[in-house]
């Protein structure tokens, strides 16, 4: 069931969809990886010699039971009023007195903070959104593939016809550069850091509890125990020009998808009607006020999430910002971003396998607009007589002449080479042309489409491999 009683959302608009991500972003998530980092400093502190296993031992019975209720309860509660000081508490409440003194060895708060948020980013992404992302793009290089999508329609710049494109390129096209775009994300969420530094970053208070010049080899070795490495550079907190990093990342890939939302909803509207939704269609009704309109709501909604997404930059750019060695700036800002632009990446990935999944392709309709291109090949005419030096003795050089032949077919309603071949001198030309660029001029446009069919496969071969590459 919906849960309505919410502000976000992405709980009471999107909540089906973000339930992947939960066990990453949810305050639950938060609680429980930050008590996970206390194991993990305790473990290393027992490798260090500064505490025995035994303690060890009743921590990770502790943890079996931790509550995360009870942590946020205790945060609540005015004596304690801190969430770090709340998971002592919940840890320290099941362990003994003993054990509990040994927690957060010389750490600050937001050594536990920050390096938690490192791990649960990078693992949403890795977890959820990579093999979501990866779903869209394999379907891509499915449907360049397909027999269905092994068809020409007319190309269109400034949303004019124009020479053919193949659409299994266009397919290929996309699933590539959202691939690329993969790999910014990869490098991004796989570039965060942790910290384990204490108040101000260096490592003072480490060294008074694991011993004198051992805070860095501590740091390493905690860090490595949760996959990261340290942010050598941080103060009390970590930098935050990865994030910035990261949503870079989300804004462009999120972007590259909305830039295929909008050609599908052009594909899609009544004037062009190369596409369909085989979903959609059957129902119709899309619209409360015209029951017979078939809309395109996925891609129409995809649209929209790129300025959503985007907006969150805001807030990241802002959280680079510390006063010295911190302020509580970030530590507003940290609670909406980037799990937010991270959730509707998320939606919107599911979103576009949903609609990729329902599209149908219209042959009749492709067929029927590339027509106008085939009775009027211009372009193709202008590249052929500038590959033959062409020049008319009385308008010039080909592409002048072509304008000339083109303004007086548009004026005729006649095709572009009928009106062309009254011209003598034209005509004379077009007789020593091959078959093959006659062809062309003749509206066989599927002679006129370069090496598009080797970069459709150069695209998608890359495509797969990017979604293949497993990510460490």
């Amino acid at each position: 069931m919906t849960n309505l009683q919410t502000i976000s959302p992405d709980d009471g608009k999107y909540g089906d969809s973000s339930k992947d991500l939960l066990p990453y972003l949810s305050a639950e998530a938060e609680w429980r990886a930050f008590a996970r980092v206390q194991k993990v400093l305790l473990e290393t502190r027992v490798a260090f010699g500064k505490a025995e296993k035994k303690n060890l031992r009743e921590l990770e019975q502790a943890l079996g039971k931790f509550d995360p209720q009870q942590a946020d309860a205790f945060e609540r509660d005015q004596n304690i009023a801190h969430d770090q000081l709340a998971v002592l508490e919940e840890l320290g409440r099941r362990s003994s007195p003993g054990t509990k003194a040994l927690l957060h060895p010389g750490t600050t708060s937001y050594d536990i903070v920050d390096t938690a948020r490192a791990f649960l980013f990078r693992d949403a992404w890795n977890n959820v959104v990579r093999p979501q992302v990866g779903k869209v793009i394999g379907k891509l290089c499915d449907l360049s593939e397909d027999p269905d999508a092994q068809v020409l329609q007319a190309g269109r710049t400034h949303l004019q016809k124009t020479s053919p494109v193949p659409f299994a390129l266009t397919f290929a096209g996309y699933a590539a550069r959202l691939a690329e775009r993969m790999e910014r994300c990869d490098n991004a969420f796989g570039s965060l850091r942790g910290k384990i530094s204490g108040i101000v970053g260096t490592g003072a208070s480490i060294d008074m509890v694991i011993g004198l010049g051992s805070s860095l080899s501590f740091e390493e070795q905690v860090l490595n125990s949760l996959g990261l490495r340290p942010d050598y550079t941080a103060t009390q907190v970590t930098q935050k020009e990865r994030l910035s990093d990261v949503g870079h990342g989300l804004v462009t890939l999120m972007h590259v998808l909305g830039d295929f939302a909008g050609d599908m909803c052009l594909l899609y509207s009544s004037e062009i009607g190369e596409v369909t939704s085989r979903a959609s269609a059957k129902k119709l009704g899309g619209s409360s006020a015209d029951a017979g309109k078939d809309n395109p709501i996925n891609w129409e909604n995809i649209g929209g999430k790129g300025a959503v997404v985007e907006s969150g930059m805001r807030v990241l750019y802002e959280m680079i910002k510390t006063n010295l060695q911190r302020d509580l700036r970030s530590s507003v800002q940290a609670r909406y971003q980037p799990q937010g632009m991270i959730a509707q990446v998320h939606e919107s990935f599911g979103r576009a396998h949903k609609a990729l999944d329902a599209l149908s392709i219209q042959h009749d309709r492709i067929a029927q607009n590339l027509q106008s291109v085939r009775e009027f090949p211009s372009e193709a005419m202008v590249a052929i007589l500038r590959g033959g030096g062409y020049v008319h003795p009385l308008h010039g050089v080909g592409h002048d002449a072509v304008k000339v032949f083109s303004r007086e077919a548009k004026q005729q309603g006649k095709p572009l080479l009928e009106v062309a071949l009254q011209d003598e001198h034209f005509a004379a030309y077009f007789s020593t042309l091959s078959e093959l660029k006659r062809s062309i001029l003749q509206g066989q446009l599927e002679l006129y489409v370069g090496s598009s069919a080797r970069r459709v496969i150069i695209n998608r071969d890359y495509a797969r491999e990017v979604v293949m590459w497993t990510v460490q």
